[in-house]
């Protein structure tokens, strides 16, 4: 009996370490691709079901020093109130939307031109992986350092901490 609580401890150690690394730059990336809308004729459609949704419920996106991006990986049906979306629809490019599901009639704002999209920076410090948001102008209007990503067969959950505090 202890032979093969043995054997199972040896397999879960490297198992636990594997599970506690960091995200990375890579990863990242990955997901992007794999959630970056499909142009039809130069233009796509929003709301998008493959952008990274964050809850806003009495502005919390705004607030929060953590957030959870939720990216579904199939048609699904809204199961946010408030939101507050990234739609990428270019290689790190994405448009910035707020979206009001529960009141009659239901509402959507967007960014407008020449505001109308954000990039994304990706990079790594000290084996940590880091999220720059910057403006049309290149200037840096948020930064995040990524804290996990959990995936499962429905969705992506993205934990996100806020570098810098805007109060």
């Amino acid at each position: 009996m202890n032979k093969y609580r043995l054997i199972y401890i040896i397999f879960l150690i490297p198992i636990c370490l594997l599970a506690q690394n960091a995200p990375t730059k890579s990863t990242i990336q990955k997901i992007i691709r794999s959630s970056q809308v499909k142009m039809k004729n130069g233009k796509f459609s929003l709301p998008s079901n493959t952008s990274w949704e964050f809850n806003n419920i009495d502005s919390l996106y705004f607030k929060k020093d953590t957030l959870t991006a939720f990216v579904y990986k199939s048609p699904k049906h809204k199961s946010l109130c408030e939101l507050v979306d990234w739609t990428f629809y270019r290689k790190n490019a994405f448009v910035f939307g707020q979206e009001s599901n529960c009141k009659e009639p239901p509402s959507r704002k967007v960014t407008q031109h020449p505001k109308d999209y954000f990039k994304i920076a990706i990079y790594n410090v000290e084996k940590e992986t880091m999220i720059d948001i910057l403006r049309y102008d290149k200037m840096i209007v948020e930064s995040f350092k990524i804290l996990n990503i959990l995936e499962s067969q429905e969705l992506i959950e993205i934990k996100l901490s806020r570098r810098f505090n805007a109060n």
